[in-house]
């Protein structure tokens, strides 16, 4: 393959094109492209449109780019083949070019194929809350190169593709129920049925915990600085400040006025279930 006589057929494309350049032909063609503009608008319009409630949020936006990407390089190659360039010339030079880039960009390929997988697994959405290599926010956008994240202390971060692919990637808002796992420590005299007791209706009584699933209070392990408690209440995804605040500050007032002493810290870890879980699944 000869590629000087192919760059230099295609400048001298160029210069026979430009040469012949009227300044009607050029109105008329900002007009055609004018016109494939609107019609590109209307379509990726329409996809919105028609796509809210049955399309996903990242398909709608991926559907919607490439319209905007075959809109643009087909008005392009319009423009350039009714001014009279050698549009052969040209694609054949986009090809070559294509393929270097190609060889120098394989990273780029691989977070391209694997923004495909991410479309197809639908394992997050647009608006959803994901921890990801120690990256915790909310889906802002996901692009065929790379996932844009905006963390709760607003800054903006850049997940390429292939490392979401690879890596751990928890959704916590995928299910519309999630559970508060607390961990409490009291003294080894405190008589445990009294303190089930006391754990179970807390969580109960709280006005943000669901009554299904109920609330679960077990010991959990025996340790050197006293026993362990296990408390769990389910609640509803949007509520997880309000019933974290809530139960803590109500847990530390029960214990008080019950005599109950705290033997440590109150360790919490919010989980994410699919579906409602059965005992043996609670005992986990």
């Amino acid at each position: 393959m000869n590629f000087s006589s192919m760059g230099q057929d295609f400048i001298d494309s160029l210069r026979k094109s430009f040469e012949s350049i009227r300044f009607t032909h050029v109105v008329a063609l900002l007009l055609l492209w004018l016109l494939v503009s609107i019609i590109v608008k209307v379509l990726q319009s329409f996809v919105k449109r028609f796509g809210k409630g049955k399309l996903t949020g990242q398909t709608v936006m991926v559907i919607d780019k490439t319209l905007g990407t075959i809109g643009f390089a087909t008005a392009a190659l319009i423009f350039l083949h009714e001014l009279g360039f050698d549009v052969t010339a040209i694609l054949g030079a986009a090809g070559i070019l294509g393929i270097a880039i190609g060889f120098a960009a394989q990273t780029s390929i691989s977070n391209v194929i694997s923004g495909f997988f991410l479309i197809s697994e639908k394992s997050f959405e647009v608006g959803d809350v994901v921890n990801v290599e120690g990256v915790s926010g909310v889906i802002l956008s996901i692009d065929i190169l790379s996932v844009k994240i905006k963390t709760f202390d607003n800054t903006f971060v850049r997940l390429p593709n292939e490392i979401l692919i690879k890596s751990k990637v928890v959704n916590v808002t995928r299910f519309p129920i999630r559970r508060l796992d607390l961990t409490i420590t009291l003294h080894r005299d405190d008589p445990i049925p009294r303190v089930l007791e006391l754990l179970t209706r807390i969580a109960q009584d709280n006005r943000f915990s669901l009554g299904n699933p109920e609330p679960l209070a077990m010991v959990q392990n025996f340790s050197s600085s006293g026993v362990e408690y296990f408390l769990g209440a389910w609640f509803e995804k949007s509520d997880l400040l309000a019933i974290k605040n809530s139960l803590l500050a109500e847990l530390q007032e029960a214990l008080h006025q019950e005599g109950f002493r705290l033997m440590g810290t109150v360790i919490d870890l919010v989980s994410t279930r699919a579906s409602l879980p059965t005992k043996a699944e609670e005992l986990q």
